[in-house]
């Protein structure tokens, strides 16, 4: 199984006759099945050898989102084609291209920058959340930034990476992070505090911020084993803030005026 050139087919020594019950991809291009998200990029890149997989499709190929509706590409300044309504081809010079399932495909870097310019917002803001520092080195984004300075799509990426909140675990979570970071408060998220793990960390202020999930509240074991982890940093000196995760989501102004209030408050008597 798989997607292949005409010439390829008939070379094989496959009758013309036989390649009708192929699904046509693309001109010249064939599918022995009907194809999938993935033998749609390949019969792009097979069609248009210049082609280079970007934009919405090279975050896929990365694993950063969902499948996407079309299949982006970029081409060579001057290329001059046009493509059925699934395949949407952009004109730039690439000078960094990558590999992935074998297919060429713009580098992790640079799709930020380019989906920068397509997504929505929220949507963006969650893409930055989960690849800074998982996926993405914050510092090869950064730089990136510098060497492409004025290109669309750069101011986006500048401001996520001013206020992206990488490693969180949940939407309440990172809902809370961002709008906290969008106060110019930023707290450590997810951090190891001794042997435990905190969700979002003041240490300065011995704070800890917990966003609970309906798991925490429906099963005992989860409930019984966080009860011993909050009494064991309570006696060392740690003041917990815990909210529901529909709370934080419900009245996120008030729970973000209640944590920066409590941090600072701690912070001033700490330092008496």
């Amino acid at each position: 199984m798989g997607v292949y050139t005409r010439e390829s087919l008939l070379h094989s020594g496959l009758s013309r006759r036989a390649l009708s019950s192929f699904h046509r991809v693309l001109p010249q291009i064939y599918s022995d099945t009907e194809p999938s998200y993935l033998d749609r990029c390949t019969a792009l890149t097979l069609w248009k050898p210049t082609a280079v997989l970007s934009h919405a499709s090279a975050a896929w190929m990365w694993g950063l989102t969902e499948e996407p509706a079309l299949v982006e590409a970029t081409v060579p300044l001057g290329t001059q084609v046009r493509g059925p309504q699934w395949v949407r081809l952009h004109r730039r010079t690439v000078t960094k291209q990558a590999r992935t399932n074998g297919l060429p495909v713009v580098p992790i870097e640079h799709c930020l920058i380019e989906v920068a310019t397509t997504m929505k917002r929220p949507d963006l803001e969650a893409l930055f959340d989960a690849a800074i520092g998982q996926r993405v080195n914050w510092r090869a984004v950064a730089q990136m930034c510098a060497e492409s300075s004025g290109r669309h799509g750069i101011a986006a990426v500048r401001e996520q990476l001013r206020t992206c909140c990488p490693k969180t675990r949940s939407e309440p979570e990172r809902a809370v992070a961002r709008a906290l970071t969008a106060r110019n408060f930023r707290l450590e998220i997810n951090t190891k505090i001794g042997r435990y793990y905190g969700d979002l960390v003041c240490r300065r202020a011995k704070v800890i911020v917990e966003i609970d999930g309906r798991k925490f509240h429906i099963e005992p074991e989860p409930f019984n084993n966080d009860r011993k982890r909050q009494n064991a940093l309570i006696a060392d000196g740690w003041r917990i803030l815990r909210y529901s995760a529909a709370t934080a989501m419900a009245y996120l102004d008030e729970v973000v005026d209640e944590i920066i209030s409590v941090v600072r408050q701690r912070r001033r008597s700490r330092r008496a």
